[in-house]
């Protein structure tokens, strides 16, 4: 007879395995299947809140943490800013290691290089089906197997699913080109039409790649390359690794009777920063908390109410922005009251609603003030207007 458990978890990424970790401490019978070796690598670029972590886990994270990033810089052809990070705040991690942190915490059963052929839903169960013909058999099951979920294809969710590209690579620099982007996670616009390139400092390489909404109308790999030969980051021989992103357009069901979908397979990646670590945790936790309450609507609700809403607002913003570069940068990039804002954005403590009141609240203040400053500085002097600066603006010293 197949084995029963109360929930069966495809996918051992961190919203499989964040589900996996609460179900096992409400001491639910969970099985993970996962059809890699464990630990696998992802390709992912790795950013996390640090902050986020120690809200959701009662573990450490410390031994998994590459780097901290102190500095957020937005490139945007010859112009740049960069925005300070509160010490501790932000961090990169590797995602094989990342992954395993938390499923070392789990309470549960993990199979892995077991790849999951079929999934039958039931009245009063679930039956999942692997390639080497076993069947396991549970009250639930969450489906936290990516961007090409087999769990919603054979349940038959996200059937039209909105996929963006990524590529991306794990580069090996000289010491000086490192120490050059150590503690700085930076983000480049204007060389690719609806998305940016990124270089995330690791602890003893580079994270670079790039992302488009709408990757059929420019050579992502060409790019790629061109830029980071630019900034001194050869290619040469690197492993570029293609991945679709399952960026958050609009809300499609993601659950039944028995099933929900988390995660990449959910479609959560944030419409504008291709942020997805963060909302593959918040998933499987709501995903959690709706099974061991039994009920599943809960779940739905609360990923409208926490993800889309915010989402549908970040899908607005990431057009504007992506469609007038120039003006977007110099009033919300530039405005000092709404930098800080972008780094609520990934520790969870700003939503996109909150965004844009800062940023329309705040424009005639910025506005004001570096006219009074640039007015200043014609007419006295370039340290007089900084101070004004200085004295206005946060975080400024």
């Amino acid at each position: 007879m197949p084995e029963i458990y109360d929930v069966v978890i495809v996918g051992g990424g961190p919203a499989g395995a964040t589900a996996a970790y609460f179900l096992g401490e409400s001491e639910k019978r969970v099985l993970v299947l996962e059809k890699e070796t464990l630990p696998r690598y992802k390709t992912c670029g790795g950013g996390i809140s640090t902050r986020f972590l120690n809200e959701m886990f009662p573990f450490p994270f410390d031994d998994v943490l590459e780097t901290k990033v102190r500095t957020l810089s937005y490139v945007l052809k010859d112009k740049m800013v960069q925005i300070p990070v509160n010490p501790g705040e932000v961090a990169m991690v590797m995602r094989d290691q990342f992954d395993m942190n938390i499923l070392a915490h789990v309470k549960g059963d993990i199979s892995q290089r077991t790849k999951v052929r079929h999934v039958r839903e039931f009245e009063d169960r679930i039956s999942v089906e692997t390639e080497a013909g076993e069947v396991f058999q549970s009250k639930y099951l969450i489906g936290a197997d990516g961007a090409n979920s087999v769990v919603a294809r054979e349940i038959g969710l996200r059937r039209e699913k909105n996929l963006a590209a990524g590529i991306e690579a794990e580069i090996p620099v000289p010491v000086e080109v490192l120490r050059r982007f150590e503690g700085t996670a930076a983000f480049i616009f204007g060389e690719v039409s609806l998305g940016y390139l990124w270089v995330f400092p690791k602890k003893a390489h580079l994270s670079v790649g790039i992302g488009a909404l709408r990757p059929g109308k420019v050579d992502l790999r060409n790019t790629l390359t061109q830029v980071m030969g630019v900034l001194g980051i050869s290619l040469e021989g690197a492993s570029l690794q293609g991945h679709p992103l399952p960026v958050f357009m609009r809300g499609e069901q993601i659950s039944t009777e028995r099933s929900l979908l988390v995660g990449d397979a959910a479609g959560l990646v944030d419409p504008f920063t291709g942020e997805g670590i963060r909302l593959a945790i918040t998933s499987g936790y709501f995903a959690a908390k709706a099974i061991i309450a039994e009920d599943l609507q809960q779940y739905a609700r609360n990923i409208a109410r926490k993800i889309w809403r915010s989402h549908q607002l970040g899908r607005i913003l990431a057009s504007v922005f992506y469609h007038y570069p120039q003006i977007c940068f110099e009033l919300v990039v530039r405005n000092p009251f709404v930098s800080q804002g972008f780094v609520g954005l990934v520790s969870n403590r700003l939503s996109y609603y909150r965004m844009l009141m800062l940023m329309l609240g705040s424009l005639p203040v910025y506005l004001g003030v570096e006219t009074v400053a640039n007015l200043i500085n014609f007419m006295v002097g370039y340290n007089e207007s900084q101070q004004i600066r200085r004295i206005v603006y946060p975080n400024q010293g």
